[in-house]
């Protein structure tokens, strides 16, 4: 089991070139590509999917909270508590043939930062939490139901006592550093609404005429 603290957000389109740049100027590293199921849910403090082989869920704790972390970034910070379990088989068949429509493929491309104890140490000159969680900020580009969107996310990870202050420090710290997009409140959630929007929005397309 593992707790996070994280602020997401995701837009339409692919992420403009200054966004990249930024990103990679923090010292981020592209991952590579990988396609996760998303069981779809009404919940969107629920979140389960399958990826590499393993079952990863993730629950909401508490209230969403507004946060701030610059000028133009500000967002709704949720704490997560996430288990992950090993399945017998892949499941590759759900990606090809799902009867129910209740599995989304979600294809992603990360770029992504990690940033341990001892190096938010030495990157500033004093420390909130004495015994600090792991920082991790990502840029992803999502395809998922024929559309495409780019998400931005900032997550303390560890003791759930050290996440407040290390999400607030490292993401002040982060998205201090050359010039950061903007960012609102209004599109700060995190995969299981962004998934149940998409599902939501094409059912309710109108069908083409031919």
């Amino acid at each position: 089991m593992d707790d996070t603290l994280e602020v997401r957000w995701f837009l339409d389109g692919t992420a403009p070139d200054s966004v990249v740049d930024w990103i990679h100027s923090l010292g981020a590293e592209a991952e590579s590509a990988r396609t996760d199921l998303y069981l779809v849910s009404d919940d969107p403090g629920m979140n389960v999917k399958l990826r590499e082989g393993k079952v990863q869920t993730k629950h909401r704790m508490g209230d969403r909270t507004p946060i701030s972390f610059a000028d133009a970034v500000h967002g709704v910070q949720e704490r997560w508590v996430k288990w992950s379990f090993p399945t017998v088989e892949q499941h590759h068949d759900l990606f090809n043939d799902d009867p129910t429509g209740l599995w989304v493929p979600v294809n992603k491309e990360r770029i992504r930062l990690e940033i341990d104890p001892d190096e938010q140490a030495d990157r500033l000159d004093h420390l909130i939490e004495s015994d600090p969680a792991e920082a991790k900020i990502e840029l992803t580009e999502v395809r998922a139901q024929g559309q495409q969107a780019w998400s931005i996310c900032m997550e303390a990870e560890g003791r759930p006592e050290a996440l407040p202050g290390t999400l607030q420090q490292m993401g002040n710290y982060l998205f201090g550093q050359g010039t950061p997009p903007s960012l609102s409140k209004g599109d700060s959630y995190g995969y299981a609404r962004w998934i149940q929007a998409l599902k939501t929005s094409s059912s309710t397309a109108p069908a083409s005429v031919t």
